[in-house]
């Protein structure tokens, strides 16, 4: 029983600590997010990329599946510069619909966004409206957060 008392004592007095760090860590979270999203705001591929770990996977709605932040950076280098991409404007901005701290090194971030206007560079003919949804998945290194994995699925209207 005096065992049981003392660790109950020992998580009472841990706790605001615990929740602190939990605190500052979806923070930091949100912060890589946020960094993420005025990357893609500015059209700056190397901003966005640098919120990715070395290894990461990435995926956009369309099958375009890359390994690694360079290969990232270089797809999006090229997709940004495109004028098709390029002519989209946001009618939603970017929102995390769910943040799971799912423990202390890892997360999950789902966000949306919706967009007009695009085209397709490859037809010229525009493309429909998009709200698209992402899947992120963070890890904690060396006391910092990157996304190791992201999925970008878009809402298909069916007519």
């Amino acid at each position: 029983m005096r065992k049981r008392m003392l660790a109950l004592g020992v998580l009472v007095l841990l706790a605001p600590a615990l929740n602190a760090q939990k605190s500052a860590d979806e923070a930091a979270v949100r912060a890589v997010i946020a960094r993420e999203t005025e990357g893609w705001d500015k059209f700056d591929s190397r901003q966005v990329a640098s919120v990715f770990t070395e290894d990461a996977v990435w995926q956009n709605p369309f099958g375009v599946r890359l390994h690694g932040r360079a290969d990232i950076e270089e797809f999006l280098t090229n997709l940004m510069a495109r004028p098709g991409y390029r002519s989209a404007t946001d009618t939603s901005a970017t929102k995390i619909l769910d943040l799971r701290m799912t423990s202390p090194t890892t997360a999950s971030v789902w966000s949306d966004e919706q967009s007009k206007g695009q085209v397709n560079d490859a037809s010229g003919h525009p493309m429909e409206p998009r709200h698209s949804y992402y899947l992120e998945v963070l890890v904690k290194k060396d006391g910092a957060w990157k996304i190791s994995d992201c999925l970008i699925m878009d809402l298909i209207h069916l007519k």
